[in-house]
């Protein structure tokens, strides 16, 4: 072997091993945002479902005072009775927007009921409760944006180009979006 052809053999496996160390960084890179993006997304799916816990707790309360102050109405106190929110336990993805729509219904209901009072004035802290319970609404609307944008990020990295087929291999699977 000539001089010559050792250095272009040097040169091709010193490119091929330039190439390969860039490539893994590539991939190292990929799971590293990945992974940032999976601890976002387990912090927002905690903070929403407390969110959606906060709202069933104040409509509970404010279901309670209004039947307190007589209003004497069966599906209010149906709901009131009902212990299945009492108690604050995680939910998954994708039953936020199923849980949301269920405590949207009451809230919508409960409104009702307390727009039609006359005597509103004397209920301050009850108005106050539904202006807290429109801010965890605003709150919980931020959040699932937060969880889409996160979402957005961690589908990204895990579908780069290249790097697809290592994250299947490791099993990362999609998140999906909350609508």
């Amino acid at each position: 072997m000539s001089k010559s052809d050792l250095a272009a053999l040097v040169t091709a496996i010193s490119i091929v091993v330039v190439i390969l160390i860039v490539y893994i960084g590539y991939i190292v890179v990929s799971f590293f945002f990945m992974r940032r993006f999976v601890e976002k997304i387990e912090n927002i799916k905690k903070t929403i479902s407390v969110l959606i816990y906060q709202k069933y707790e104040g409509l509970d309360f404010v279901a309670e005072s209004l039947i307190k102050e007589g209003v004497n109405n069966r599906k209010l106190k149906e709901f009131s009775s009902g212990n299945e929110f009492n108690k604050y336990t995680k939910i998954t993805a994708d039953e936020f927007e199923i849980d949301f729509d269920a405590s949207e219904e009451a809230y919508n209901f409960i409104k009702g009921i307390f727009q039609d009072l006359k005597y509103c004035d004397s209920l301050d802290n009850i108005k106050n409760l539904m202006l807290s319970i429109d801010s965890i609404n605003s709150k919980y609307y931020e959040s699932i944006q937060l969880y889409n944008t996160y979402v957005v990020g961690y589908n990204y990295w895990r579908n780069l180009f290249f790097t697809k087929w290592v994250k299947k291999l490791f099993k990362k699977e999609e998140y999906d979006s909350i609508k």
